[in-house]
């Protein structure tokens, strides 16, 4: 991790780590932006190297929610953006150029806690945000038996119900607000199956799920579903807004990235209007 002064005078932070599914080693440098610039990601071009395409931190840039959050233009690709759009929307910074060399964002341990140490040894100043958007009605977003809502409050808070048919999980319900700390959700691991983890060789780095318990003691009793408030929480950066700014309770029923996203462009088309 380093913190430099580019050429034009912008302040740049870089962080190396290794890319789970490529791979790769990958670089990965944010570069703070003037205001109204938004969150943008810079990425090489498909099989031009020399050439950049630059993909706006956007619902509407979404190409896949399967597994984690795919943002895309053609052909060119960019996965796992959510734990650093987390961390970085925690932090409070909205006008920030993210540089990956590589075609995915590093993983680390599953969390967001490196992306936050980075900013925290930086000298950026975290900036508060202010809950000064309001939202006049309910919005739903429903699959099946699974629902996320953002229902008009005074402030901002996050609230997710689990319902996973495993001994440790089962039904878990946890609330989360910035006054809580913002390590309370940013610290918390993703987690899978333990054959999947195996499969993709990652195993020794994150949390696997096994028939009885945890392949790594939790940080947390309830750490999965404070994992799963830091997914909503980075995923509805993509409405072009910090989500502290939204006066707004959101709940969020066994949801996913998938209804995030919708719920994030729903945000999008509604923040147009105010």
């Amino acid at each position: 991790m380093t913190a430099t002064i580019n050429g034009q005078g912008e302040q740049v932070l870089q962080y190396k780590g290794r890319g789970i599914t490529s791979r790769q080693d990958i670089t990965v440098r944010l570069i703070r932006k003037e205001p109204g610039f938004g969150i943008k990601f810079l990425i090489p071009k498909k099989g031009e190297q020399s050439l950049s395409v630059e993909i706006p931190a956007l619902a509407s840039s979404v190409v896949n929610t399967l597994r984690n959050v795919t943002l895309g233009i053609e052909s060119d690709r960019l996965i796992l953006v959510e734990h650093i759009l987390c961390a970085v929307g925690l932090y409070g910074i909205e006008d920030l150029l993210i540089e990956v060399h590589g075609p995915e964002i590093p993983l680390g341990d599953g969390s967001a806690n490196f992306w936050m140490d980075l900013l925290e040894s930086s000298g950026w100043q975290q900036q508060e945000v202010k809950a000064d958007l309001e939202l006049k009605e309910t919005i739903v977003v429903k699959k099946g038996d699974r629902l996320l809502m953002a229902i008009p409050d005074d402030s901002f808070s996050m609230n997710y119900m689990m319902d996973w048919d495993h001994p440790m999980i089962g039904k878990v319900w946890k609330s989360w607000t910035p006054q809580m700390g913002l390590r309370e959700i940013a610290d918390a691991r993703t987690f899978g199956s333990e054959m999947e983890h195996k499969m993709l060789g990652i195993s020794d780095e994150v949390v696997s799920i096994t028939k009885t318990g945890f392949s790594k003691e939790l940080r947390w009793p309830d750490e999965p579903v404070r994992h799963k408030l830091l997914d909503l929480f980075g995923d509805l950066i993509l409405a072009g807004v910090n989500p502290m700014r939204w006066k707004a309770r959101f709940i969020s029923i066994k949801g996913g990235h998938e209804m995030d996203v919708d719920m994030a462009m729903k945000l999008s088309e509604l923040k147009g209007s105010l």
